[in-house]
Formats: C-alpha cells, sequence, structure tokens
C-alpha cells in the first residue's frame, strides 16, 4: 500500500466534506467530527474507492454484534436501558459503520453517472410531423398511413 501525494481538492469536494462534518458533529458530538476528520484523511491521502468504503461499513457493522457480546448479555433481572447507555463503543461503531455506508453508496451512484461532457442535450422531435406528434387527430383526419382521402366515409 502506497501514499499517495496529497492532491488538491476541487470546491466541490471542500463542500462537501464541510457538509459531511457538520452533519456527523451534529449527529455524534465530539466523535462524530473525528470520524469525519478521518474520513478527510482517509480521503485525502489514500483516496478510497467506493467499494473499499463499503467493506468498511461492512466490517463496522459485523463487529458491532461483537462489541456488545463482549460485555456479556445482562440476565433478565439487570436487562434495563443502562445495559445500553453503558458503552458508547456499539454506537459508535454503527454510527461510524452508516455514515461509511452512506458515503461509500453516494461516490458509487457518482462513478456510475455518465460524464458531463458526454451527456446529450434532448433533441427536438423532427418537424415531418409538422409539430402535431402528441396532439389528437382532428375530425376528418386519417392515419397517416391510409391511402384515402381525409373527406371520404370509411
Amino acid at each position: 500500500m502506497s501514499l499517495r501525494p496529497p492532491r488538491r481538492p476541487p470546491p466541490r469536494t471542500v463542500g462537501g466534506w464541510v457538509a459531511l462534518a457538520a452533519v456527523l458533529t451534529l449527529l455524534g458530538g465530539r466523535a462524530g467530527l473525528l470520524l469525519a476528520a478521518a474520513v478527510v484523511v482517509w480521503d485525502l491521502l489514500l483516496g478510497p474507492a467506493p467499494r473499499t468504503l463499503l467493506l468498511a461499513s461492512l466490517l463496522a457493522f459485523v463487529a458491532l454484534p461483537v462489541t456488545v457480546l463482549a460485555r456479556g448479555l445482562p440476565s433478565r433481572a439487570t436487562l434495563s436501558p443502562d445495559f445500553a447507555a453503558g458503552s458508547l463503543l456499539p454506537h459508535l461503531l454503527a454510527g461510524s459503520g452508516l455514515a461509511l455506508l452512506v458515503l461509500g453508496v453516494l461516490r458509487e451512484v457518482r462513478a456510475s453517472l455518465p460524464p458531463a461532457q458526454r451527456r446529450r442535450e434532448l433533441e427536438p422531435p423532427p418537424a415531418a410531423g409538422g409539430g402535431r406528434a402528441l396532439q389528437p387527430r382532428r375530425r376528418g383526419e386519417g392515419d397517416p398511413g391510409d391511402a384515402t382521402d381525409p373527406g371520404e366515409p370509411r
């Protein structure tokens, strides 16, 4: 694994990082801000592919039950909200996995879109129909493929 030299990101990317940091800080407090900083540094140094982000998300979600079970399950008598509030590690792991999943999916979708240069503008329909292709036929008009006179009874 070789490190690339840090790249200079375009303003749009910096704006995305700021938005990511704002949302993660709002949802996760200091831990969310640290996660956002880690993702930005990871993106600057390694530029992970969308699949790598999705794999990291999967690993976080797979590790989640392990961290819950590491403390041991409570007995029925001691089962309370304190069990969930007693350890923040599962919460932080779940939030990190969710953030990486969303980021990976967004990047995967963006990578699958065609480049802006190759997008073709919608061309107007050909003028052969006189611009009335989507309008209903008027009374007395026949099919364009009919050889009969539109005034003749059918």
